[in-house]
């Protein structure tokens, strides 16, 4: 069954985005490489329309739709960067890690400050249960975008399933100062099922 956390995670990353690769190495982006030849302006809008379609089917879980979507887009425009990391995600939400990394890679190869790809990143790393990549690509995030909501509770949730009750609730309540969706969110995940009860828990979703 589908999470409120997929759900709201992924529409925020609408805005902001990123995460990749598997572990044993260190991450980070790549140098850039070859530029992609640019599309002409009718090329570039139809990529842009593909890509927007991508984006809903995506909020809707229909992965695979968004998936077909985005290669539409890319085919338009190869040069959109963007894309990739979108198109990437949702092959890690369809379970396909390694092909989904290597597209969110790819548009960091292409431009390696997008800070939506730095969530993408962190995302996909956490879909795997790798919380420790998955922190520093969050933590990378925040740095690119200090008002990176998700960015924060998405390592409160880290930090609950880990049982660090205190480092959950630091970045609970940050992400809840930053907007107050996620007060209802939280209180539904299963995350925080362990500290519903706490006074200090209370006081941050009220």
């Amino acid at each position: 069954m589908k999470t409120i956390t997929a759900k709201t995670i992924v529409i925020a990353a609408l805005a902001l985005l990123a995460a990749l690769p598997g572990c044993a190495r260190e991450p980070g982006p790549k140098p850039p490489g070859p530029a992609a030849p640019a599309a002409d302006p009718a090329q570039a809008a139809e990529a842009e329309e593909f890509y927007a379609q991508g984006r809903k089917l995506y909020e809707d879980y229909d992965y695979q739709g968004a998936v077909a979507a985005y290669d539409r887009a890319i085919a338009a425009d190869p040069a959109n960067f963007k894309i990739y990391t979108a198109k990437g995600i949702a092959r890690c939400f369809q379970g396909d890690y390694r092909g989904g990394l290597a597209l969110i890679e790819k548009t960091l190869a292409m431009a390696p400050g997008y800070v939506p790809a730095f969530y993408d990143m962190a995302m996909a790393y956490k879909l795997q249960n790798d919380y420790d990549q998955a922190l520093y690509w969050f933590d990378r995030t925040i740095q690119g975008d200090p008002q990176n909501t998700w960015s924060y509770y998405g390592i409160a949730t880290i930090h609950a399933d880990r049982g660090n009750t205190p480092g959950a609730l630091a970045y609970l309540r940050k992400a809840a100062l930053l907007d107050p969706a996620v007060k209802a969110v939280a209180q539904e995940q299963d995350h925080f099922a362990r500290m519903r009860g706490l006074p200090e828990f209370q006081a941050i979703v009220r």
